[in-house]
């Protein structure tokens, strides 16, 4: 179960979503097969891989594929229960089953392959009455995971992510977070002049129990990311903006619109701004096989906004963010010293 960004892969048309829905099951039964007749033959490979690094990340892709699964077939007896979704316990049904999945996978990460999330200092999630507004650094393996783990599992709040529509490919986490109305971001080729407007739309339903997740990124930082915006700006000649840049190397360029529009339809939001660092350097299949099992731990920090201490004036909103911003690469910056001087 993966809640990241897939920009360059369209979502799939309603029709193929049901089938992949109807067939997960059944592809399921097939993969875990395969997966024991691979299994002897990798044991094999004990003398050149001594960490079993290939075997640990297969076996956790399968348990979390079955665990994807759960929550497809839960979401039909849910429907079965409450066909128009009409049922007084609904929205805390759907929040349930994200908890259990959460809680189930986190649990297995951490004893697979090392996955560990530590939380510093205290972390509040907003006052009662208010909901969340959650702004997040995105980097990392599962960093997403984590977060929407501690919305839900710790903080009890429903999370409605903003998220790429690729992820419509995975029928598990899109079922549950429809039905939560989370906002799939439309990709470029099909997007209108105004990406915000979901976003718009999302904000102003928020209730007090919800917690709205946001990537203001739009993508995964690795340092190649970071090194092509450098030479983009260079190029576009944005001296300003490239001076941005090259001053924060642990994170990209954080785009405001869509915060902006949040803060103007969901004023009364607490606003949270999440840093994190430990599996920054890790990004693609071969190099999570490489760091298996994983030595750091997830380190996160929640820095929490009253309402009324966040802008919504959009101009306002940008020159904010990117105050937080600068203080969410510091943070990063410090923690990845002292990790080198370790």
């Amino acid at each position: 179960m993966r809640i990241s960004s897939l920009p360059s892969l369209p979502a799939p048309p309603v029709w193929l979503r049901l089938v992949l829905q109807a067939v997960y099951p059944l592809f399921g039964i097939v993969v875990s097969l395969l997966f024991v007749v691979v299994a002897p033959f990798l044991l094999l490979l004990w003398p050149w891989d001594r960490r079993l690094a290939i075997l640990r990340c297969l076996f956790l892709a399968v348990y979390v594929m079955w665990e994807d699964i759960g929550l497809v077939v839960e979401c039909w007896y849910l429907r079965l229960r409450s066909p128009r979704g009409t049922s007084p316990t609904w929205d805390a049904d759907h929040l349930a089953l994200i908890q259990r999945a959460l809680d189930n996978v986190l649990f297995t990460a951490r004893r697979v392959v090392g996955f560990h999330i530590e939380i510093e200092g205290e972390l509040t999630v907003g006052r009662p009455g208010h909901p969340l507004v959650v702004i997040s650094r995105h980097a990392g393996p599962a960093d997403s995971l984590a977060i929407a783990w501690l919305l839900a599992s710790t903080a009890g709040r429903i999370p409605r992510i903003v998220l790429a529509d690729a992820l419509l490919w995975d029928p598990g986490i899109a079922m549950v977070l429809q039905r939560l109305d989370s906002y799939f971001v439309p990709s470029r080729s099909g997007a209108g002049d105004d990406r915000t407007k979901g976003v718009a739309e999302l904000a102003a339903t928020l209730t007090r129990k919800d917690a709205m997740l946001i990537f203001p990124e739009g993508r995964n930082w690795t340092r190649d990311r970071h090194e092509d915006q450098v030479r983009r700006l260079r190029e576009q000649g944005e001296p300003d903006r490239l001076a941005t840049a090259v001053a924060r190397p642990w994170v990209l360029e954080a785009r405001s619109r869509g915060v902006a529009s949040i803060r103007q339809h969901a004023p009364e939001a607490d606003v949270m701004v999440i840093a994190h660092t430990g599996l920054d350097m890790i990004s693609g299949p071969a190099a999570v096989i490489r760091a298996v099992p994983f030595r750091n731990r997830l380190l996160l920090r929640g820095r929490t906004y009253h309402s009324e201490d966040v802008p919504t004036d959009a101009d306002e909103v940008a020159t904010w963010l990117e105050a937080r911003w600068g203080e969410v690469n510091h943070w990063v910056d410090t923690h990845v010293s002292g990790r080198e001087h370790l």
